[in-house]
């Protein structure tokens, strides 16, 4: 804590000191300053990074591999993409746990204890040839869908083939789990044909739900909101199709903004978006009808946790002695802020700490001896040995256990 300029007094007057720095110190709701408690190392990893816990289980990444955390052991449950050790975000649905960064992604079964891949691959494109058969003369359309474990993959490459007479379609390349689907002569709709490599007739009763669908980009900052999963890559806010958690448009199902992403924050009726250089929300649950709003500074990378007892945040139908659950709070450029369901950012800090948050920066949410903490922490110093403070002053007496 740094509440001193470099020219100010020890003493504000005889016997009473006013502090340069103070080290290892929590201040009570009641002002007074306490020892900080110290910390004990429980797990041992190399260079772990990208802690989360859920109902669940306790996930890291070290080393390209993923470990659940259960007491003081680590368990290696399946490797990971760790190029570079980018942080990985997770997003816990039901029973399972999905998780992603910018390198790769997949699914961990807290049960069975394994890693599995996140989607279907998209089968090839199919190889198409006259046969005899009933279809009418005309130009049809067919793709292939991948199936594994019940579920169906988006399209692969469409095919045309033009019948100048009555006959079929014969396919030469389909493997054994690829579903065939097809159009009607000069039609635009495709319906299931099935495992068949000839196509003699079009059932036109079950339509292709996953059509333009892909497996889920590499993203970042993973929420599970509204029905959907939704993600960064760059500065493209990407969301899969409702209840389907392995369909992703990416032609079409995306938010376009200025900068890359550094935060999606989830609310009852909206998300909060952070980026570079500002932080919008999108007031709505559906994103055909999500309302864009710019709302306040750029939010710091990995700060976020989900707060319980807020108290009222200015919600004009919120009685004061309302406590709201599960509030966004992070760091942006301008300090801590909490979000509210109404798409108004609440500073928390403005006017009484300052700092100058860094980077990227990691948050937590906590209950210690009756109080409730948000903890942040970020990397601003001046070296790769950073302890996470801008004050020189400070990262010196961090290191030597001087003051100068």
């Amino acid at each position: 804590m740094s509440n001193l300029e470099s020219a100010g007094e020890l003493f504000a007057k005889e016997g009473v000191a006013r502090p340069r720095i103070i080290l290892n110190a929590d201040v009570t709701p009641t002002g007074r300053l306490k020892k900080r408690d110290g910390r004990t190392k429980v797990i041992s990893l190399t260079a772990p990074h990208s802690i989360w816990a859920g109902t669940h289980a306790m996930l890291c990444v070290s080393q390209g591999a993923l470990y659940n955390l259960t007491g003081k052991v680590a368990t290696n449950v399946g490797a990971v993409t760790d190029t570079g050790s980018p942080p990985m975000s997770y997003a816990e649905v039901g029973d399972l746990i999905y998780f992603s960064n910018k390198y790769g992604n997949g699914v961990f079964d807290p049960g069975a204890g394994t890693v599995s891949t996140w989607g279907i691959e998209l089968p090839n494109g199919p190889m198409l040839s006259s046969t005899s058969g009933n279809l009418d003369a005309g130009l049809y359309h067919v793709c292939l869908t991948a199936e594994s474990g019940g579920e169906i993959s988006g399209n692969g490459p469409i095919t045309k083939i033009t019948l100048s007479s009555e006959g079929g379609i014969s396919i030469s390349n389909r493997s054994a789990n690829d579903i065939a689907w097809c159009t009607d002569p000069n039609g635009d709709t495709f319906y299931r044909i099935g495992k068949a490599d000839t196509i003699v007739n079009v059932p036109t009763v079950e339509p292709l739900p996953s059509l333009f669908c892909y497996p889920p980009p590499y993203v970042q900052y993973l929420t599970h909101a509204f029905g959907r999963m939704w993600g960064f890559v760059g500065d493209k806010l990407y969301y899969s199709e409702l209840f389907k958690w392995s369909w992703w448009k990416l032609g079409t199902a995306f938010f376009q903004f200025a900068t890359t992403g550094t935060m999606i924050a989830k609310t009852k009726t909206g998300l909060f978006i952070g980026c570079e250089d500002r932080t919008h929300c999108l007031l709505g649950t559906k994103p055909e009808e999500m309302q864009h709003l710019d709302v306040g500074a750029g939010a710091v990378p990995g700060t976020l946790a989900y707060c319980n007892n807020i108290i009222e945040l200015g919600d004009t139908i919120s009685p004061p002695e309302k406590k709201h659950e599960s509030v966004p709070v992070w760091a942006s450029e301008e300090g801590i802020v909490a979000g509210n369901p109404v798409g108004r950012l609440f500073s928390l800090s403005q006017g009484k700490v300052r700092f100058s948050p860094g980077d990227q920066g990691a948050g937590l949410y906590r209950q210690k001896n009756g109080d409730f903490q948000y903890l942040a922490s970020f990397y601003t110093g001046p070296d790769d040995e950073s302890v996470g403070m801008s004050d020189e002053a400070t990262v010196t007496v961090m290191r030597n256990g001087v003051v100068i």
